[in-house]
Protein backbone atom coordinates (compact mmCIF):
# COMPACT_ATOMS: atom_id res chain seq x y z
CA UNK A 1 0.00 0.00 0.00
CA UNK A 2 3.10 2.62 -0.07
CA UNK A 3 2.74 4.95 -2.84
CA UNK A 4 5.01 8.26 -3.69
CA UNK A 5 4.69 11.03 -1.57
CA UNK A 6 3.59 13.57 -4.03
CA UNK A 7 4.74 16.39 -1.73
CA UNK A 8 8.40 14.95 -1.52
CA UNK A 9 8.53 15.31 2.46
CA UNK A 10 9.24 11.43 2.46
CA UNK A 11 11.23 8.93 0.26
CA UNK A 12 9.64 5.54 -0.79
CA UNK A 13 12.59 4.06 0.73
CA UNK A 14 11.83 5.92 4.04
CA UNK A 15 8.21 4.25 3.63
CA UNK A 16 9.32 0.80 3.00
CA UNK A 17 12.03 0.69 5.83
CA UNK A 18 9.14 2.13 8.23
CA UNK A 19 6.32 -0.61 7.34
CA UNK A 20 9.02 -3.41 7.81
CA UNK A 21 11.18 -2.38 10.99
CA UNK A 22 9.44 0.42 12.24
CA UNK A 23 10.08 4.12 12.46
CA UNK A 24 11.37 4.46 16.35
CA UNK A 25 13.98 0.95 15.21
CA UNK A 26 17.85 1.35 14.51
CA UNK A 27 17.45 -0.24 11.80
CA UNK A 28 15.28 2.25 10.38
CA UNK A 29 18.24 4.63 10.90
CA UNK A 30 20.88 2.26 9.71
CA UNK A 31 18.89 2.33 6.19
CA UNK A 32 18.36 5.75 6.14
CA UNK A 33 21.78 6.54 6.85
CA UNK A 34 23.40 4.08 4.72
CA UNK A 35 21.00 5.56 1.52
CA UNK A 36 22.50 9.38 2.49
CA UNK A 37 26.04 8.05 2.41
CA UNK A 38 25.10 6.00 -1.19
CA UNK A 39 23.88 8.97 -2.29
CA UNK A 40 26.31 11.62 -1.08
CA UNK A 41 29.18 8.44 -2.40
CA UNK A 42 27.19 8.72 -6.36
CA UNK A 43 27.31 12.39 -6.45
CA UNK A 44 31.33 12.75 -5.52
CA UNK A 45 31.86 10.28 -8.17
CA UNK A 46 30.60 12.86 -10.57
CA UNK A 47 32.69 15.38 -9.37
CA UNK A 48 36.07 13.02 -9.36
CA UNK A 49 34.72 11.56 -12.38
CA UNK A 50 33.76 14.09 -14.37
CA UNK A 51 37.08 16.59 -14.86
CA UNK A 52 38.95 13.82 -15.22
CA UNK A 53 37.34 13.03 -18.03
CA UNK A 54 37.06 16.09 -19.32
CA UNK A 55 40.94 16.28 -19.19
CA UNK A 56 41.53 13.43 -21.04
CA UNK A 57 38.66 14.74 -23.62
CA UNK A 58 40.26 18.30 -23.70
CA UNK A 59 43.90 16.54 -24.43
CA UNK A 60 41.83 14.68 -27.63
CA UNK A 61 40.68 18.11 -28.65
CA UNK A 62 37.32 17.03 -28.30
CA UNK A 63 36.73 20.11 -25.61
CA UNK A 64 38.26 23.33 -24.39
CA UNK A 65 41.69 23.43 -24.06
CA UNK A 66 40.89 24.91 -20.41
CA UNK A 67 39.13 21.70 -19.49
CA UNK A 68 42.81 19.94 -19.18
CA UNK A 69 44.56 22.10 -17.02
CA UNK A 70 45.48 21.20 -13.29
CA UNK A 71 45.28 23.48 -10.38
CA UNK A 72 47.32 24.56 -7.72
CA UNK A 73 45.48 22.10 -5.89
CA UNK A 74 46.45 19.39 -8.64
CA UNK A 75 42.65 18.86 -9.46
CA UNK A 76 40.94 19.94 -12.82
CA UNK A 77 39.61 23.09 -11.57
CA UNK A 78 38.00 24.23 -14.64
CA UNK A 79 35.77 20.99 -15.01
CA UNK A 80 35.00 21.27 -11.15
CA UNK A 81 33.56 24.57 -11.52
CA UNK A 82 32.02 23.64 -15.17
CA UNK A 83 30.09 20.83 -13.52
CA UNK A 84 28.51 22.25 -10.03
CA UNK A 85 27.37 25.04 -12.34
CA UNK A 86 25.79 23.21 -14.60
CA UNK A 87 24.60 21.19 -11.38
CA UNK A 88 22.81 24.18 -10.20
CA UNK A 89 21.31 25.31 -13.47
CA UNK A 90 19.49 22.03 -13.18
CA UNK A 91 18.42 22.05 -9.89
CA UNK A 92 17.00 25.08 -9.72
CA UNK A 93 15.17 24.04 -12.95
CA UNK A 94 13.58 21.60 -11.80
CA UNK A 95 13.02 22.67 -8.56
CA UNK A 96 15.14 20.61 -6.84
CA UNK A 97 12.15 17.90 -7.40
CA UNK A 98 13.38 14.16 -7.06
CA UNK A 99 10.78 13.05 -8.64
CA UNK A 100 11.87 14.91 -12.03
CA UNK A 101 15.42 14.28 -11.07
CA UNK A 102 15.60 10.65 -10.66
CA UNK A 103 14.94 9.69 -14.57
CA UNK A 104 17.27 12.29 -15.60
CA UNK A 105 19.92 10.35 -13.46
CA UNK A 106 18.87 7.31 -14.33
CA UNK A 107 19.12 7.55 -18.09
CA UNK A 108 22.73 9.05 -17.68
CA UNK A 109 23.77 6.30 -15.59
CA UNK A 110 22.54 3.23 -18.10
CA UNK A 111 23.88 5.13 -20.95
CA UNK A 112 26.78 5.02 -19.44
CA UNK A 113 26.72 1.17 -18.39
CA UNK A 114 25.86 0.67 -21.54
CA UNK A 115 28.58 2.20 -23.56
CA UNK A 116 30.80 0.96 -20.82
CA UNK A 117 29.57 -2.88 -21.79
CA UNK A 118 29.71 -2.46 -25.41
CA UNK A 119 33.28 -1.29 -25.37
CA UNK A 120 34.28 -4.10 -23.12
CA UNK A 121 32.67 -6.27 -25.93
CA UNK A 122 35.18 -4.78 -28.49
CA UNK A 123 37.86 -4.83 -26.26
CA UNK A 124 37.43 -8.47 -25.70
CA UNK A 125 37.61 -8.89 -29.51
CA UNK A 126 40.09 -6.67 -30.30
CA UNK A 127 42.99 -8.36 -27.65
CA UNK A 128 41.44 -12.04 -27.88
CA UNK A 129 43.05 -13.18 -24.93
CA UNK A 130 43.13 -16.43 -23.42
CA UNK A 131 39.25 -16.63 -22.43
CA UNK A 132 38.10 -13.54 -24.72
CA UNK A 133 34.62 -15.50 -25.65
CA UNK A 134 33.08 -15.86 -22.00
CA UNK A 135 34.27 -12.11 -21.54
CA UNK A 136 32.61 -11.38 -24.86
CA UNK A 137 29.35 -13.28 -23.86
CA UNK A 138 29.15 -11.80 -20.18
CA UNK A 139 29.90 -8.27 -21.49
CA UNK A 140 27.52 -8.85 -24.61
CA UNK A 141 24.79 -9.42 -21.76
CA UNK A 142 25.53 -6.48 -20.11
CA UNK A 143 25.00 -4.69 -23.12
CA UNK A 144 21.59 -5.82 -23.79
CA UNK A 145 20.14 -5.91 -20.27
CA UNK A 146 21.43 -2.62 -19.56
CA UNK A 147 20.49 -1.42 -23.22
CA UNK A 148 16.94 -2.55 -22.40
CA UNK A 149 16.40 -0.79 -18.72
CA UNK A 150 17.93 2.31 -20.78
CA UNK A 151 14.77 1.92 -23.46
CA UNK A 152 12.56 1.02 -20.92
CA UNK A 153 13.21 4.61 -18.47
CA UNK A 154 13.18 6.27 -21.50
CA UNK A 155 9.89 5.47 -22.82
CA UNK A 156 8.05 5.67 -19.27
CA UNK A 157 9.38 8.63 -18.49
CA UNK A 158 10.20 10.60 -21.55
CA UNK A 159 6.96 13.19 -20.94
CA UNK A 160 8.49 13.72 -17.37
CA UNK A 161 11.48 15.22 -18.55
CA UNK A 162 14.05 12.12 -19.85
CA UNK A 163 13.01 13.77 -23.17
CA UNK A 164 15.32 16.12 -22.46
CA UNK A 165 18.60 13.90 -21.75
CA UNK A 166 17.88 12.01 -25.04
CA UNK A 167 17.77 15.42 -26.81
CA UNK A 168 20.31 17.14 -25.12
CA UNK A 169 22.91 14.21 -25.22
CA UNK A 170 23.20 14.00 -28.86
CA UNK A 171 23.50 18.10 -29.25
CA UNK A 172 26.78 17.32 -26.60
CA UNK A 173 28.09 14.39 -28.37
CA UNK A 174 27.67 17.21 -31.73
CA UNK A 175 29.43 19.45 -29.71
CA UNK A 176 32.30 17.47 -29.04
CA UNK A 177 33.07 16.52 -32.47
CA UNK A 178 32.65 19.94 -33.63
CA UNK A 179 35.34 20.96 -30.96
CA UNK A 180 37.32 18.16 -32.32
CA UNK A 181 36.93 19.70 -35.92
CA UNK A 182 37.71 23.09 -35.13
CA UNK A 183 40.69 22.43 -33.48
Amino acid sequence: GITPDHSELETVNSMLTKSIVGADSPFYYVVQIATAIILLLAANTGFTGFPRLASVLADDRFMPRQFAFRGERLAFSFGIIALALTSALVLAAFGGSVTQLVPLYTIGVFVAFTLSQSGLVRRWIRLRNPGWRVSVAINSFGTVVTFVVLMVVAYTKLLIGAWMVVVVMPVIVALLYGTNRHN
